[in-house]
Parts: C-alpha cells; structure tokens; sequence
C-alpha cells in the first residue's frame, strides 16, 4: 500500500509544538533583554542626575562669600548682605541652603547672586536670582524664586568643617571665632522607575543618619568634600 505524501496530524502537532516552544524562549529572551536595557538607562540617568545635583551645589557653595567681579580691564567689588553670606538649616538629611557670591560669569548688571536650595518631598528646589544694585556696591535681599532641580533625592546632607577644626550641622555653628572651612556634601537619589530585585537598601550619610531606598528602587550616593575658601575673613 503507498504512504500518502505530507505530514501526518501527530507530525503538524509536534512541529508545532516545538515551534511553539521555540517562539516562548525567543519571546522571553527579548523581554529580558528589553528589561535590562531599561533598567541599565534607568540606573544611567540615576547616577547622572545625583552627579548633576552634587556639581550644582558644590559649585555654589565654593563660590559663597566671593565679592569681586571682573571683566576684561574692568573691576568691581560688591558688599554681601552681612549675615546671609551663607545660612544653612539643619532638615535631618533634606537640609537647606542660602547663599551669596559675586560671579564674573555673567554681565556686571547680574553679577551678585542669591541662591537658595529646598525640599518638596522629593523634589530639590533651587532658586538663582539676580542680588545686582542698581547703583552702589551693597547687595541686594531679594525673593528666592524657586524652580525644581532634580526628583527622586532622599537626601542632600551637609556637615561643615570649621577652620578651628570643629565639625557641626550649620555654618552659624562654627560660631563667631571661626568659620567654615569646607562643607561635607552627601546626595543620595532614587531611580525613578521600578527596578527588579532592587531595594529597601540603608544608606548611612554623611550626618550618621540613615535613609531607606524605597522598595523596587535602585539607589546611588556621592559624597565630596568642598573647600570655601572665598569665606575666609580678610586680614585686618
């Protein structure tokens, strides 16, 4: 008897099985491979934006307390309101900053500048408005004007160290026999998509104080020393 040419109904049932098979685990290694891309761009933009924070700050507060403004052949000096040249408040690991500095990196009509830092949750606020007088050389007091920095960061922990070496939670607590020397800067961030495997981690800052990564988050923390010297008092 002559067999009939073509696949039998067991035959189509298991190629079809096997290609069945062979769709999942393609299917399961492109999920994965997708995840993973994401949760590496995610941990990218993480630690990029933990690192933007820490330039910010750190920039600014190693330019506080500087008073001349020069530009080409031109010179000014400029008065910085006494006792706000740089105040800092103690928020547990969201602390607070303002500050004043004279920049030669802008036009003379901006060169004073009044900077401030805050928290909304988890959102750091900074505020960079213009200090400039219109006539004389004392800096103005004007309104912070606040505008969101960066989401996602459990802390922003600030110690100073005092040039009589003491190290304490604000710049006023160094007292009037010394003055802030450098700051220890810690910024710690969250990613702001969920990450497998990842989370609740403790983190120790700079303070002794210890934040929790959320759960399903990854998490990442700089720590930097910022000398300011432009606080030094002036020899009489």
């Amino acid at each position: 008897m002559r067999r009939s040419s073509g696949f039998s109904l067991v035959e189509l049932l298991v190629a079809l099985g096997l290609l069945a098979a062979l769709l999942a685990l393609a299917l399961r290694y492109f999920t994965s491979t997708a995840e993973l891309a994401r949760e590496t761009q995610a941990r990218s933009e993480l630690q990029d934006r933990v690192r933007m924070v820490m330039q910010v700050v750190t920039a600014d507060l190693q330019m506080a307390g500087a008073t001349h403004w020069v530009s080409g052949g031109s010179f000014a000096l400029y008065i910085l309101p006494a006792g706000s040249v740089l105040v800092g408040t103690d928020g547990g690991v969201k602390d607070t900053l303002s500050l004043y500095y004279v920049t030669s990196l802008r036009e003379q009509s901006q060169a004073c500048r009044r900077v401030d830092y805050s928290f909304q949750g988890d959102t750091l606020y900074r505020s960079d408005v213009n200090a400039t007088p219109s006539s004389g050389s004392d800096c103005t007091q004007p309104s912070p004007s606040f505008q969101p920095l960066a989401e996602g960061i459990l802390a922003l922990d600030i110690r100073y160290l005092c040039s009589d070496g003491a190290e304490v939670d604000t710049p006023a607590d160094c007292g009037s026999e010394a003055y802030p020397r450098s700051a220890l800067v810690e910024a710690v961030g969250y990613s702001l998509t969920p990450m497998r495997a990842a989370g609740p981690a403790t983190l120790t800052t700079v303070s002794g104080q210890e934040v929790t990564c959320p759960q399903g988050r990854a998490c990442y923390a700089l720590r930097q020393e910022v000398l300011m010297p432009n606080l030094k008092p002036l020899p009489e």
